[in-house]
């Protein structure tokens, strides 16, 4: 019974904040929102390794991002090419294309990498968590399952039922 009540306390609290964040209207939202999940996802190292594909100002937003919110990972801006040789625990693209997220991933020196895109609208292939804005501003993800079964991270459950249904 009490588990009951704190899952639904836990379920409403990750609701408000998604709302609160939903509100602000801001691209930044699509930072926190990432961090967020960041936070709800196993990994085997506890210093995670976040790389920014082929975006250095979106890195820095990372960066300033995670240190005001006590995020504990090591941000780095990395072109594409650098994937095959640079350790990541997860991965932001925020201009490649879905076919070529798919590769690069494919590719990547660890294959147990978690993903993140801004430009994966459908969401059906590359990326993990696609984060779009919906038509009155609010920031939204949604989650491609088959992406994520194959990183093989552990993801909160709770955080996969506030995804937006594709259908």
């Amino acid at each position: 019974m009490a588990y009951l009540i704190n899952r639904k306390f836990f379920c409403l609290g990750v609701l408000l904040c998604i709302s609160n964040l939903s509100l602000a209207n801001s691209s930044h939202n699509f930072y926190s929102i990432t961090l967020s999940i960041l936070s709800y996802a196993k990994f085997s190292n506890p210093n995670i390794s976040f790389c920014v594909v082929n975006n250095l100002s979106i890195a820095n937003q990372f960066s300033f991002f995670a240190q005001q919110n006590n995020h504990k990972l090591t941000i780095h801006a990395i072109s594409a090419d650098e994937l095959r040789s640079t350790y990541c625990d997860a991965i932001f693209f925020s201009n490649t294309s879905p076919n070529t997220q798919q590769q690069l991933l494919n590719k990547s020196l660890n294959q147990s990498i978690l993903s993140f895109s801004t430009n994966n609208n459908e969401c059906e292939i590359g990326s993990s968590f696609c984060l779009f804005t919906s038509k009155n501003g609010n920031p939204l993800f949604k989650v491609n399952l088959d992406s994520l079964a194959h990183s093989k991270i552990h993801v909160d459950p709770r955080v996969l039922l506030l995804a937006k249904n594709s259908e």
